[in-house]
């Protein structure tokens, strides 16, 4: 058995027991883990700030206090077959005619920036329902983006629809949906 002084934290298990040459030799292991563990990666970009002027109009006979939720998406986040379209990047809530915003656009989020927004004309806080179909929905993809000052203008006239209807848009002329059927194996004659 070992004379050496130990130094009892708190509770009574025996696991509580710790002898101060251990902790002594585990600290400085641990301290050079913690420094030099994550060495080789570079640290994320920071974000960009960006100031977002919009200008927002509805078709139709919409009252102009009523209230439009405006979202900003990544274009697309994820790579290869893990690409995807429409990552939340921020969410507001306006009225039509010409707001300001400011946000952190996250860099290692995603690529692109996609300005959404929807007028909730019926004031239910739902982007339509079975039975009202009154809310109109518009899309803009910035295409000078990144940028620390954005300017877009939507036109709310689609109804019940949301970003995922706009962007990315339809497949190009030609292209097919290229998924070979998989082959079935042949089962052998009873």
């Amino acid at each position: 058995m070992s004379s050496q002084p130990t130094v009892k934290a708190r509770g009574s298990s025996i696991f509580s027991l710790l002898t101060i040459r251990a902790a002594r030799t585990t600290a400085p292991v641990l301290i050079a883990g913690l420094c030099f563990g994550c060495a080789g990666e570079e640290p994320p970009a920071p974000p960009i700030p960006v100031d977002l002027t919009v200008e927002i109009a509805a078709a139709g006979d919409i009252d102009p206090a009523a209230s439009v939720r405006l979202s900003v998406y990544h274009a697309w986040t994820g790579t290869g077959d893990l690409r995807y379209p429409l990552e939340i990047v921020e969410g507001f809530e306006t009225v039509l005619g010409t707001s300001s915003f400011s946000f952190d656009y996250p860099v290692e989020g995603g690529e692109g920036l996609v300005v959404y927004a929807w007028v909730d004309a019926d004031g239910d806080g739902a982007n339509c329902t079975p039975t009202v179909r009154g809310d109109l929905a518009d899309l803009v993809e910035i295409e000078d983006f990144p940028s620390e000052t954005v300017s877009a203008s939507l036109l709310l006239e689609t109804p019940c629809v949301g970003p995922d209807w706009f962007f990315p848009g339809p497949e190009p002329a030609g292209a097919e949906f290229a998924s070979p059927e998989p082959a079935r194996p042949e089962l052998p004659a009873p």
